[in-house]
Formats: structure tokens, C-alpha cells, sequence
């Protein structure tokens, strides 16, 4: 799941056998060939180069002077506490439930040479980026293309006797363009790949189940949109279950007054629910508190309604209200947040309704939905006592008793000590005493 102590030979150890022995059930399956991890660093340790590739630079479409080449893929993170994700990413992850958008990534050529270091430069899935970069700019057809571009500006610098960075870039350009190896499809920037959509329509013209897995379909079953985050275009796509698109434009245009102006109108006119909910989320993400009101009752009236954008990891809508109460709220919403870490909280009907599915990303070894509530509720939390200068050892007090009686890692799972689920709350709670400023064992 990613989380391991990259300082500690002890942890990384135990957690890489651990990851392996977790995924033998594959070999129960009567499978007679099957695959093993190579010991490694997926999302952890990279190096500072003469330039980096930027999570918040590529979301925000920012483009860097000189591109070594074109990456493309979503950001593909399988951990799944998406409540400590730092804020830009979680807009776009959580807030705006675009986790599977597939994204063009400029990688600058920079990226690929180690700072103050002349004469190297590193291919593969050595290069300078953010964790968040790494989990994209990875698949094999980018490390293929990779490789290719930079043996050419390599040789162009040997052979014109030049620094790599100096290298005549419109004739590189020209060479990599040719070969094929610079920008590997004609997609837009960012679009939806959707086969699963189609494979869901097939299914229920055939009166069928879908299955939980869908790898089968073909290339010809891809739909593939392409994204415009053009307000104008998409602010309709408020009044439905999959406005990640408007609520991201509205974001990327938050400077513009006329914008946020329209959100409040229409949250505070509009007789729909659904709408209403929608424009207040999108102000929120603006930090508008003219939202907090019905952010307020979204999470007092929770239920576990999920967005549809994604053929996974779609986000509950009462987890998104959660996550921005944190950035906006007051001292009396906490009352309200404490209510979800309570031991009645459990109870409610909503976290016994959905069961597990791989195209909502929910998970058969723990109640998902609680999961997220709570794990969002704590950073909550966490961000009014920070952002308000409360008593920071006072909420460290609250989270120790929390986890020290073991019963809420019981109302989210019932993994043994050791197991995934069980180490993976275990490791959020040892984040949470570390953030409040104290360590714990």
C-alpha cells in the first residue's frame, strides 16, 4: 500500500515480504504462473535535478520551457488515505473526484540531470519529480520513449561537445518527432478514458452482472473524452452526479469574481438538492465560506452518495464536505466532526449499504465508506485546531485514547494485527500523533 519507513532497514524489509505475502492468494486461485514485485521504491526516494517534474505545475497546465518528452497516464496511487494528500493534489483527487484522468505530463529536460553534477543524466523512473509525478510518469511505454529521447540529446552532446541542457533543441525536436518517441498519442491534455462505461451498457443490455473486472475489453471499446475545463462549456455538469470537470474549471478560474458570484446565486436559488450540494463544494474549493452552510448540512444529513466521474476511486460527497470543513470551518464545528469519530457513529445505516465493487474502488476487508468518514474527519480535525491555534496537545490526547482502546480499528476492519487493512489505520494513527506533535509506540 506504500507506506513503509524508507529509513528503516527493519520496516522496509518486513513491509516489501509483507506486500509479497499479501499477494499469494493469486497463487490459490489455481494460477500456475504468477508474478513478483522487484524489490523497490515505487512512490518514495528520488534525487534534486536541474529541474523536476511538479504534480502542481502539470494540474494547473503548466508547461516548462524545454520538454524532454511526453508522459501519459493518471495519477495512479493505490494507497488509499486520501485525507493527508497534500492540497492541490487532494483538489483534484478528492475534491474534484478526477483521480483517473488521463493527463499529457511535459517532462522538462532538467528532470533527468542531477543537480550540479556535469556529464550524467539517469533514464527510467530515475528523475527528479514529486511522489504524486512518480506514481504516473512510470508505465513502460513512457520509460521506452524515455530512453530513446534521451540517447539522442545525450548524443548530440557528445558530439557537439556541449553540456547536455545546451544542446540544439529545436534540431532535437525534429529528431525525436520523426522517430516517434516524443509524444506517444494525439489525445488531448487531459480526457476520460471510458470502456468501463460501455462495457456497463453492454452488461445491462444483456440483463448481466457486471463483473468486477473489465481488462478484456478491446482498444475498439474506448471511449475516450477529451477535457475542455472551459466554465462556460461545463458549469451544467453541476446538476449531476459527475461534475469533477466543473468543479475543476471553476477552480482553475477562481480569480474571476463574475464566477464565484453565479456559484452563490445559484446555490442559494436553486430548489435542487443535488445542485445546490455540488455549488457549494465548488465554493468551497475556493475557499468561500459563503458554502459552510450547506457544507454543514451535508455532513450533518451524510450518507454515502458517491460521484460517478470515475471508472474507480470515486469520492464520497459527505468525505468532500468533511475535507473542506477542515480549510473553512469554525471552533463549533468540531462538535459536529467529533460526532463521526464516536462509537455510535458506526451505526448509522449508511455504512452498511454498499458492498464491494472494483469499479468504486471499496474494499471487501474493510467498511470502506467508514473508512473514509472517519480518516477525513480526523484531518478535519486536525486542520481547525492548526488553522485556529487551538490546544494542539489536547487533540494529540484525544487521538492517543482513540486508538490506544483498539476498537475503532475493529469498526473499520477485522484484519489481524500485521495484516494490510489492520497496519494501514495502524500507520494513520501514528501519522496523526506525529502531526500533532508528540510520538507515541
Amino acid at each position: 500500500n506504500g507506506i513503509a519507513d524508507h529509513y528503516s532497514k527493519d520496516d522496509f524489509s518486513k513491509k516489501v515480504i509483507t506486500a509479497h505475502a499479501n499477494a499469494s492468494y493469486l497463487l490459490e486461485k489455481e494460477e500456475v504462473l504468477s508474478c513478483a514485485l522487484n524489490t523497490g521504491i515505487r512512490e518514495g526516494l528520488t534525487y534534486e535535478g536541474e529541474d523536476s517534474v511538479l504534480y502542481d505545475k502539470v494540474l494547473l497546465n503548466k508547461e516548462p520551457e524545454k520538454v524532454l518528452f511526453w508522459a501519459y497516464s493518471d495519477f495512479d496511487r493505490h494507497g488509499t488515505i486520501n485525507s493527508i494528500y497534500e492540497e492541490i493534489f487532494q483538489n483534484w483527487f478528492v475534491v474534484a473526484n478526477l483521480s483517473t484522468v488521463l493527463i499529457k505530463i511535459p517532462v522538462p529536460i532538467g528532470s533527468v540531470v542531477p543537480k550540479n553534477i556535469k556529464g550524467l543524466v539517469t533514464a527510467g523512473r530515475c528523475l527528479s519529480c514529486d511522489s504524486y509525478t512518480q506514481s504516473a510518469i512510470r508505465m513502460n511505454r513512457d520509460m521506452f520513449r524515455m530512453g530513446e529521447c534521451i540517447g539522442v540529446a545525450a548524443a548530440m552532446a557528445v558530439r557537439d561537445g556541449v553540456d547536455f541542457l545546451q544542446i540544439d533543441y529545436q534540431k532535437f525536436l525534429s529528431i525525436v518527432k520523426q522517430k516517434g518517441c516524443f509524444d506517444g498519442n494525439t489525445y488531448g491534455r487531459f480526457g476520460f478514458d471510458n470502456s468501463y462505461k460501455k462495457y456497463l451498457e453492454k452488461m445491462k443490455s444483456l440483463n448481466r452482472t457486471p463483473d468486477t473486472k473489465y481488462e478484456h475489453l478491446s482498444l475498439s471499446d474506448s471511449i475516450y473524452e477529451p477535457i475542455d475545463f472551459d466554465v462556460q462549456k461545463n458549469f451544467e455538469k453541476l446538476k449531476t452526479d459527475a461534475p469533477g470537470v466543473a468543479i475543476w474549471s471553476c477552480y482553475l478560474n477562481s480569480d474571476n469574481p463574475e464566477i464565484n458570484k453565479k456559484l452563490r446565486s445559484e446555490m442559494d436559488n436553486t430548489s435542487d438538492l443535488l445542485y445546490k450540494n455540488n455549488c457549494a463544494i465548488t465554493l468551497g474549493l475556493i475557499k468561500d465560506e459563503a458554502s459552510l452552510p450547506v457544507l454543514r448540512d451535508i455532513i450533518k444529513n451524510r450518507d454515502c452518495f458517491f460521484f460517478t466521474d470515475n471508472r474507480r476511486t470515486n469520492q464520497f460527497r459527505s468525505a468532500v464536505a468533511i475535507c473542506l470543513l477542515g480549510r473553512l470551518g469554525d471552533k463549533e464545528d468540531l462538535n459536529l466532526l467529533m460526532e463521526i469519530l464516536s462509537e455510535e457513529e458506526i451505526n448509522r445505516t449508511m455504512y452498511h449499504t454498499l458492498k464491494a465493487n472494483y469499479l468504486y474502488h471499496l474494499h471487501p476487508d474493510r467498511n470502506f465508506v467508514y473508512f473514509a468518514m472517519f480518516t477525513h474527519a480526523c484531518m478535519a480535525i486536525y486542520n481547525i485546531y492548526k488553522r485556529l491555534n487551538l490546544n494542539m496537545g489536547e487533540l494529540h490526547k484525544i487521538f492517543v485514547d482513540l486508538y490506544s482502546d483498539g476498537l475503532v480499528i475493529k469498526r473499520i476492519t477485522d484484519a489481524k494485527k500485521g495484516e494490510t487493512p489492520y497496519e494501514e489505520m495502524s500507520e494513520f494513527f501514528k501519522y496523526l500523533f506525529k502531526i500533532t506533535g508528540s510520538q507515541t509506540n
